[in-house]
């Protein structure tokens, strides 16, 4: 029988309200510290199913947005991630998992990569080395495969979290960023991991601003950025938004009314106004670069700002409220192209790989609508198998067939397959959780898609027990959303308004 050697999961969302992982009460106030009925009745599946295969314990890999640490107090996360690891990692003091997790940052947990980068750079003056700078991302593969040199950095508060809980003492969880290259022993196949937000425009918008600037970076070819240049460019960005932003009151809502905005094109269009009058007043304040100075062109900054942010921010609420019954949209899928023929298709050379000769597969959440299928790439002689997690959020109210949660299996061959969870309950109904690949010849040939769907059959029972629970979950938080989703807008429009009238963007 084919074992996994990797589980992947992702968008868990843990400690936020709006995550089905997350107990709530019926008001909607969350208790992170406690497992939703979704959350245990995932781990008792998750752990029958494993145990049905034969192997090793597979190694973990939570690729992003597993923590909701922008919208979240820290010691909710704490709480829901040591939760989340007696409930689904554990069984009775026996580990389910190997003792090494591989975390893999996204947006909304982007803070987790900021301690690595200090914890890095603090190991380095330890052992007597003074380095230029922080370091902006890690080695694509496991550093033993690579010339850099370097181990993975450990998250000392993950690690910590873990090691509390019974049979986990000796475990270890390890950040990579932004990406994590799976490579097979002939060096032919591999898996590349990314949570998926330097993906999506409105989270690499500092790059799509230098390319519009007058400088070195002006008219640069898009297709030669590097994974460096995106968090070096776009990091404190991603910081902002989902972290500082959530906090400073710029909205004049709660920071997590901002998904409602990001879902409304009108509301996100004030919103993007109101946040570029602030990031003007904060360049005024600290570049001496005035609002009305002329970049090019008889371009000035704020408009240069503005339509940069309108461009991203207005894509994405007209995006998202249209492509609700589509997994990807036109532009969604020529991001996603554009992010593997640049950013991954040169990091795959820099680590000394011939990338057009690779049989490659590509898994990202981030959106949460899981996916599987494969699409031509330039630069990859085969089309790619690309692979998308999903998310386990209800963050609107709308119930809709794409939305939903999977994770994915990988064995040391590096096959892929889909562990499709669940999706929206439409007509009362949710789908049964069952395996899915690509589909064609690759599932054909594919023994890590065969081997999960039987053991889904082998663990039926309690696979229906977590799809009830799952439903019950989406359902109840759907009708909670209705309440706050249609009023959101209004209320952020009105204060965006009344704050731009009087003249006053707070700093």
């Amino acid at each position: 029988m084919n074992a996994p050697r990797y589980v992947c999961l992702s968008d868990l969302h843990l400690g936020a309200a709006y995550s089905t992982l997350t107990y709530a009460d019926a008001q909607g106030r969350p208790d992170p510290g406690r497992p939703s009925d979704t959350q245990t009745a995932f781990g008792s599946a998750l752990r029958a199913l494993l145990s049905s295969m034969d192997g090793p314990p597979p190694t973990l890999i939570l690729l992003g947005d597993v923590l909701d640490m922008g919208l979240s107090p820290m010691g909710d996360v704490a709480a829901a991630f040591q939760c989340f690891v007696k409930t689904v990692m554990q069984d009775g003091g026996r580990p389910v998992f190997a003792p090494r997790v591989l975390y893999v940052p996204g947006n909304h947990d982007h803070h987790l990569w900021r301690i690595a980068q200090d914890q890095q750079y603090q190991d380095a003056l330890a052992q007597g080395r003074i380095g230029d700078d922080l370091v902006k991302h890690t080695a694509l593969f496991d550093p033993a495969l690579e010339e850099a040199g370097t181990s993975r950095i450990a998250s000392s508060m993950l690690t910590q979290l873990m090691a509390g809980c019974p049979g986990l003492a000796g475990a270890r969880v390890e950040i990579a960023y932004p990406n994590l290259g799976l490579l097979d022993a002939a060096r032919q196949r591999c898996v590349v991991l990314h949570h998926g937000h330097y993906i999506d425009p409105m989270y690499r918008v500092m790059t799509m601003l230098n390319a519009q600037a007058p400088g070195r970076n002006a008219g640069r070819n898009p297709a030669q950025v590097t994974v460096s240049d995106l968090e070096s460019q776009n990091g404190a960005w991603v910081d902002f938004m989902w972290s500082d932003l959530g906090s400073s009151g710029v909205t004049g809502a709660g920071a997590g009314k901002l998904y409602e905005v990001m879902r409304d094109a009108a509301a996100s269009h004030d919103f993007a106004q109101r946040l570029a009058a602030l990031l003007v007043t904060k360049l005024d304040q600290n570049f001496g670069m005035s609002g009305s100075m002329d970049v090019f062109q008889g371009v000035t900054v704020s408009q240069l700002v503005l339509g940069v942010l309108d461009a991203t921010l207005g894509r994405g609420a007209e995006s998202q409220r249209d492509g609700y019954a589509e997994v990807m949209s036109t532009d969604d899928v020529a991001d996603l192209r554009w992010y593997l023929s640049g950013p991954v298709r040169l990091e795959l050379a820099q680590a000394g790989l011939e990338p057009s000769a690779l049989d490659l597969s590509f898994i990202f959440g981030h959106s949460h609508k899981p996916f599987e299928d494969e699409l031509p790439v330039a630069g990859f002689d085969r089309p790619v198998g690309v692979f998308n997690t999903g998310g386990w959020v209800m963050d609107q109210p709308t119930m809709t067939t794409t939305q939903g949660a999977s994770a994915m299996f990988i064995d040391d061959a590096l096959n892929i397959a889909s562990l499709r969870l669940f999706n929206d309950p439409v007509n009362g109904r949710v789908p049964a959780v069952h395996a899915r690949g690509i589909g064609g010849f690759r599932d054909r040939d594919n023994p890590m898609l065969a081997t999960l769907a039987a053991g889904i059959e082998r663990t039926r029972p309690a696979w229906e027990a977590f799809s009830r629970n799952a439903q019950q979950a989406t359902e109840s938080r759907a009708t909670l959303l209705l309440d706050e989703f249609f009023t959101a807008s209004v209320e952020v429009m009105a204060n965006a308004r009344a704050g731009m009238a009087a003249g006053k963007v707070k700093a």
